[in-house]
């Protein structure tokens, strides 16, 4: 997404909308992080989370650099030309596989692409709180990516996962050493590969702000933002969360039938980030998102599946 001086506009009138604005507790999210060139007009002090300056700074080529010099393991990158085909094409900006592509000879680098290898491992992302130099772990979870698209990286779902302790401790070092450099504040995501040979841990980037992860979090951690909110240690789930993004195969325009099926679903725990009527969803964009919870992982998996097929059927059908 690029920055963009109008989504600031908006979100300014809408400020200003809000009676008592210089008391609102608030927390930028998913898109407006990545977007937006400035801090908000509002009591920064009250910021449940990081600055746009920090996201900024962890979305350049600082954020690398930061990362050796407290000695923490990322793949390798570069700048330079004459390198394999091991390699992926990534942009410092980049985030949910967006901007991420496959190697491609005599490719001519924009000013905020880099090449980074590729490291065979499983993908994972930790979502942790970090408050007063200190961070709770709320949950970790395993990434799934589309299949058969032009981009390799491009996240369909998370679903929580259960890990070794040997693991689990080597994350919360990692994670926070990585808070305590950048003084992070609330809801953090740390995207990472276990390499599948060697076990090692190679962070890939930081999402300092809530994101596809936020209602598993709020399922489980319904006090969050409360003073009663305790860090105690982080145990292995037992029940696993999952989260699926619905991806539109074709361009959808959310007419008034198509609109009355979603409106039929809008209360349901199942589902959240629902269209607007009359909203346009081109081929490849996010329809809304799937959420459930099993006790075991493949039922966990299936029931995403199930649920998500019919959404899409049902919406196909509305329009008969």
């Amino acid at each position: 997404m690029q920055a963009d001086f109008h989504e600031y506009k908006k979100i300014s009138n809408f400020i200003n909308l809000i009676k008592n604005n210089e008391d609102l507790e608030f927390i930028i999210g998913s898109g407006f992080s990545e977007s937006l060139k400035k801090e908000l007009p509002l009591n920064l002090s009250l910021n449940k989370g990081n600055s746009i300056y920090l996201h900024k700074k962890i979305k350049s080529k600082s954020f690398f650099l930061d990362l050796k010099k407290n000695k923490i393991r990322i793949p390798h990158w570069t700048l330079k030309k004459d390198i394999s085909s091991n390699y992926l094409v990534k942009d410092f900006k980049s985030f949910g596989g967006n901007m991420i592509n496959n190697y491609i000879k005599k490719i001519k680098l924009n000013k905020t692409q880099y090449f980074q290898k590729i490291i065979k491992g499983e993908h994972i992302s930790i979502q942790f709180y970090s408050t007063d130099l200190d961070i709770k772990i709320l949950s970790i979870c395993k990434q799934l990516f589309r299949k058969n698209h032009r981009n390799p990286f491009i996240i369909e779902s998370i679903v929580s996962k259960k890990f070794k302790k040997t693991v689990i401790n080597k994350l919360h070092k990692i994670c926070l050493k990585i808070s305590r450099f950048y003084n992070l504040n609330g809801i953090n995501n740390l995207d990472l590969i276990l390499e599948f040979k060697t076990k090692k841990l190679f962070v890939i980037e930081l999402n300092a702000r809530p994101g596809l992860s936020t209602n598993m979090i709020y399922s489980k951690h319904k006090t969050i933002f409360k003073k009663s909110f305790e860090k105690e240690k982080f145990r292995n789930p037992s029940f696993f969360f999952g989260t699926h993004i619905i991806y539109s195969d074709k361009k959808i325009i959310l007419n008034k039938k198509k609109y009355e099926y979603i409106k039929n679903i809008q209360f349901s725990n199942n589902f959240s980030e629902l269209p607007r009527e009359n909203e346009t969803i081109e081929k490849d964009e996010p329809i809304c998102l799937v959420h459930c919870k099993s006790k075991k992982f493949k039922i966990l998996r299936d029931k995403l599946k199930k649920i998500s097929y019919k959404f899409i059927k049902n919406l196909e059908l509305s329009d008969g």
